[in-house]
């Protein structure tokens, strides 16, 4: 048997959120930092025939009286301009000429040439590279080592097995451990190694080190040292607490665990140019746009002066003015279709980055004044800050704040610092006192730091501390996970023996 089945046509009403190309654009420039944004603007300049960088010196007919006042201006511009040069050159040739320079000195103090004042710092694969081609003689080995230096990071460590490395080249892996053994002769000592314990041995051999309880100590407890067992150790190697620590002094003071970090620079130079700027005038302060770094923009003059001229206002009537006997009617199709689209991305272009600066600023200037007392006095006055708070002040969404803070960073009094930082969470602190996670997280490095180091103070002391102090009741747990979020040891790896 089979069921019968029956349709029907129904009527739903369904909310969804559609995201048109000039809200997404928004958006997109929305999260975008200066550096980002500026790079897009570039892009579209290239793309966009109707875009343009507007002129320092615009004189239109809008702005002006007449024709003849205009060209006043314009004229008065250039006449200011060359009296300035001239007055410039009048005052170069006026100074005092330069001393000569002595017959004494050398010809590389006298040459006045860039490659005096430029460096070039080589990176440690071109280092290891020129060490490579020193000692091997043929193409195979050379071949081999380039492939193993390759593969070693910026540390210095080979970061592939070398069955790997036997599999990829076809190559007997007997061989490739013999060009590794050269490699780790090269300069500097400890470069190659596979770990730090391997890397550690590689340095003991380089700098002579005669010393059988050093190398057991290298090869069997490098986890108790770190964690400062030295009891252990002690028992272990049957030596005294105070060899043991002068063991781990000799580790401390002439071996290197990363010593691929001693050549060239590990990490790219960044630079940070911020997003906004704010200026403290006596008890006030002043919040602005970092907006010379932009250029801005305009719609093409050729283009507003044509759209303008007899009243046109439509890509439309803009096409017509192409002759018709030149152009067949798809062309001017097609030239009406490209010029609306170019004119509504210009005109998208310019609103989204005009809506940019308004968001920001209306986000840092809550900002700046929610944290005024931590700009006044300092991290410990910090306090705790949500992006709903700010959003509800300003009638957005969360997620247009979240993208508003988005890797920009204000420069202040206090240095440049991201907007994300202002923004701290909230802990209970005592009979419903709210204070920051962050100014907590500055008391405890505050009050490690002021510890007596032959009786460092423990979790539980520390809670105590914050508690007499600044009336913050916290449990041992949750000072302990703030301090590893801070990268602090524990009171028995810190204790100084």
């Amino acid at each position: 048997m089979f069921n019968k089945m029956s349709y029907e046509l129904a009527l739903k009403q369904k909310q969804k959120l559609i995201l048109t190309p000039q809200l997404y654009q928004s958006i997109k420039i929305l999260q975008l930092n200066l550096l980002e944004l500026k790079n897009l603007i570039q892009q579209e300049l290239i793309d966009n025939p109707l875009l343009e960088i507007s002129s320092q010196f615009e004189f239109s007919e809008e702005n002006s009286n007449s024709k003849e006042e205009n060209n006043e201006k314009i004229i008065q511009l250039k006449e200011k301009s060359k009296d300035n040069a001239l007055e410039y050159w009048e005052n170069y040739f006026q100074e005092d000429e330069p001393p000569l320079v002595s017959e004494d000195k050398s010809l590389q103090d006298r040459k006045n040439v860039w490659e005096n004042y430029l460096s070039y710092d080589i990176s440690l694969a071109d280092y290891l590279l020129r060490q490579l081609g020193t000692v091997v003689n043929n193409d195979i080995d050379y071949k081999i080592g380039e492939y193993l230096i390759g593969n070693i990071d910026e540390n210095g460590y080979l970061t592939i097995t070398l069955e790997i490395i036997a599999h990829d080249l076809n190559i007997k892996i007997e061989k490739i451990k013999k060009i590794l053994g050269i490699i780790q002769n090269f300069d500097p000592p400890g470069v190659g190694a596979r770990n730090l314990e391997e890397c550690l041995l590689i340095q003991k051999r380089y700098l002579n080190l005669e010393n059988r309880y050093l190398e057991e100590l290298i090869k069997n407890h490098l986890k108790d040292l770190a964690q400062r067992d030295y009891h252990k150790i002690s028992h272990d190697l049957g030596i005294s607490l105070s060899e043991v620590k002068d063991l781990s002094e000799i580790i401390k003071k002439s071996f290197d665990p990363k010593p691929g970090r001693k050549i060239g620079s590990p990490r790219e130079i960044k630079y940070i140019i911020p997003d906004l700027i704010l200026l403290k005038d006596e008890d006030r302060y002043r919040l602005m746009l970092n907006e010379e770094f932009l250029p801005r923009l305009n719609l093409n003059s050729l283009y507003k002066k044509y759209l303008s001229k007899d009243g046109l206002d439509s890509a439309e009537q803009f096409a017509g003015l192409v002759r018709k006997d030149e152009h067949t009617c798809q062309e001017r199709k097609e030239t009406i279709e490209y010029i609306k689209k170019k004119l509504q991305s210009a005109k998208s272009l310019i609103r989204g980055i005009e809506q940019r600066k308004k968001t920001i600023y209306n986000v840092a200037e809550i900002i700046v004044e929610h944290q005024k007392e931590f700009l006044d006095k300092g991290i410990l006055y910090i306090k705790p800050l949500s992006l709903r708070e700010i959003a509800d002040r300003l009638r957005i969404h969360e997620s247009t704040v979240s993208r508003a803070i988005h890797d920009k960073t204000i420069q202040t009094p206090r240095g440049v610092l991201s907007l994300k930082f202002f923004f701290s969470r909230g802990v209970e602190a005592n009979k419903g006192k709210i204070t920051s996670a962050d100014r907590i997280k500055r008391l405890i490095k505050l009050y490690i730091e002021q510890e007596d180091l032959n009786e460092p103070l423990s979790d539980k002391d520390l809670a105590d501390l914050l508690f007499r102090r600044e009336r913050i009741e916290l449990s041992r747990r949750t000072i302990n996970k703030y301090r590893e979020a801070m990268g602090i040891p524990a009171s028995n790896l810190r204790k100084k023996i």
